[in-house]
């Protein structure tokens, strides 16, 4: 029976996928679509078998800003043959950590919910210390916020939390 079954399923997707779609306009000047044509209209058949993929949305741009840009450097290297050191990398901006997010931490908090109240740290660093992994995180001041707030986790969990007025 589920042979049966599956042989009808095919055999309808294969009817449906045989079946051609027309073209034509009314007396209004409106463009129609339909199975089958009217005696009175020029009716022409529709391809509507996908032909390639269409792309679209954030990556298809994303795609082409590339592209476009590879052609860009392209164009530069044949224009100016002259050999031009490569920038510096910039410095990545000092964000600090705001008094409210300081005082919403705890100790015994993982590490995940660290970093998404307080966001990535200005700078880390990772210990091995009695087979036990420390990581402790800094968040550098600002001119705003004067104090430079260090969190030290052990096994993933805050262990200590501490705020120095440094500039």
């Amino acid at each position: 029976m589920k042979p049966l079954i599956g042989l009808l399923i095919v055999l309808a997707a294969g009817v449906c996928a045989a079946a051609e779609t027309y073209k034509w306009v009314d007396e209004k000047g409106v463009t129609n679509y339909g199975e089958k044509p009217p005696a009175d209209r020029p009716a022409r058949p529709v391809d509507t078998h996908p032909s390639g993929t269409v792309e679209s949305g954030s990556i298809f741009n994303q795609k082409l800003e590339a592209e476009k840009r590879r052609r860009a450097e392209e164009l530069q290297a044949r224009a100016a043959p002259v050999f031009i050191a490569p920038p510096a990398p910039a410095a990545a901006p000092v964000r600090g950590m705001d008094f409210d997010t300081f005082i919403r931490l705890q100790r015994g908090m993982t590490e995940g919910e660290l970093l998404i109240r307080a966001g990535r740290p200005d700078h880390e660093s990772v210990e091995n210390f009695r087979h036990d992994i420390v990581k402790t995180y800094y968040y550098f001041p600002t001119v705003a916020n004067p104090y430079t707030t260090v969190v030290t986790l052990r096994g993933g969990r805050i262990a200590d939390v501490e705020r120095i007025k440094r500039f």
